[in-house]
């Protein structure tokens, strides 16, 4: 088109200079523009658009870059094996959990759980969908539910989704559940067991129904504790993702933990003593539990102590990672913790095997509330502990800024 234009526009003003209608300065400078014109090769729409497009693409991620950053976010273990079960593809997840170089590698000297490979074998057979719950517990305890997928070209598709947090903490709450009925019971079966002797055989006999209304009382004090004990943790674990704020003067609750402990140490001839940092004792956190904290880790060393011994709670220096925490030790010279003993005495009803010889009462859940509710106020827990030798129970906490 732009050459006809141009050709026919030649054409005119030539035939205008002709009859002497333009001169030859204007004919020259007409010409050279459709000139211009008629060798001009203009870039079509369709090849504009292709080029704006391939720059375009070069700033933007392939449909392979978006897949491949797609599969490695998820927390879901990804792993394609060929026909021969060679693997041809790994995420992320499957290298973090399983090791690196697991591609090019046969599945089952990578991923030795013989009912995985058995599924894997039996979706190449049937090509249907395998669903398998596998729980390993060696060399650490691992859930995993997991699908086995045919897809084309002979592949397989294995995704293994970890679920070993949630078995935990179902077992948790079974185990909790089992152990709270078996120390519920405990007490119930003495108490119902004096009443009937009360009843029968000792009906008539005074001194012997003092004496069981005696320990009746103490069994069903047990058993107030351990519901108290058990509805304070329900309470702390609810309320466990709440973010404390209050400012919390920590040496005025010691002290008040001492004041409600002093019949306790008084009995026992207990030396107690108390040297808080006054540049480190206000906290941020709620005086309440922290109360409950003290009151705890107070109440384990006077009744694990020996009379005339001595407790010191104490500003301590702070070894952790923790910045702008002040830590606050408990430090007893009774029975000691065994080595092997010291990372499960915060389990819920767990007690030492020396503390259950000794016959010293608890709930076995004072340490599990302890740990809960430094878990709220960011804190930590640090037990230092040798058998025969006393133990050190430190206390980490958030100061005011």
């Amino acid at each position: 088109m732009l050459k006809i234009i141009s050709t026919i526009g030649f054409l005119v003003t030539l035939i205008l200079f002709l009859n002497s209608n333009i001169t030859v300065e204007i004919l020259f400078i007409i010409n050279t523009f459709f000139i211009i014109i008629f060798f001009y090769k203009p870039i079509s729409t369709k090849t504009y658009f292709q080029k704006n497009n391939i720059e375009t693409l070069g700033n933007k991620l392939t449909k392979n870059d978006l897949q491949e950053l797609f599969i490695n976010q998820l927390e879901d273990i990804i792993i394609i094996l060929n026909k021969f079960n060679i693997i041809t593809y790994s995420n992320k997840a499957a290298v973090e959990n399983f090791g690196s170089n697991l591609e090019g590698k046969h599945i089952g000297s990578q991923i030795r759980i013989p009912e995985l490979l058995d599924a894997i074998d039996n979706n190449k057979i049937d090509k249907e969908l395998k669903k398998i719950d596998i729980e390993l517990k060696i060399p650490v305890f691992k859930f995993y539910k997991i699908s086995i997928i045919s897809i084309k070209s002979d592949h397989t598709l294995i995704i293994i989704r970890d679920f070993t947090e949630m078995r935990k903490s179902q077992n948790m709450r079974s185990d909790f559940i089992a152990n709270a009925s078996h120390e519920l019971r405990t007490p119930l079966v003495s108490l119902k067991g004096f009443l009937e002797t009360i009843t029968d055989s000792a009906k008539d006999d005074p001194k012997s129904q003092k004496k069981f209304l005696e320990i009746m009382k103490s069994e069903a004090n047990k058993m107030e504790d351990l519901i108290e004990d058990l509805m304070s943790l329900s309470r702390i674990e609810l309320q466990e993702h709440i973010k404390l704020k209050d400012k919390v003067d920590i040496k005025e609750v010691i002290e008040n933990v001492i004041l409600l402990n002093s019949k306790k140490i008084s009995e026992k001839k207990l030396n107690i003593n108390l040297d808080i940092n006054e540049t480190e004792r206000f906290v941020i956190g709620d005086k309440e539990k922290l109360s409950a904290v003290f009151l705890n880790l107070l109440d384990n060393a006077i009744k694990y102590s020996n009379n005339s011994k001595s407790i010191k709670i104490k500003s301590s220096e702070n070894k952790s990672n923790l910045k702008n925490y002040t830590s606050i030790s408990v430090i007893d010279e009774g029975f000691g913790i065994a080595t092997e003993d010291i990372h499960r005495i915060t389990e819920r009803f767990f007690r030492a095997d020396n503390i259950k010889k000794l016959k010293i009462e608890g709930t076995g859940l004072g340490l599990a509330i302890t740990k809960h509710i430094l878990n709220q106020h960011k804190g930590e827990l640090k037990i230092s502990s040798k058998e025969g030798n006393g133990s050190e129970f430190t206390v980490l906490l958030p100061l005011v800024s």
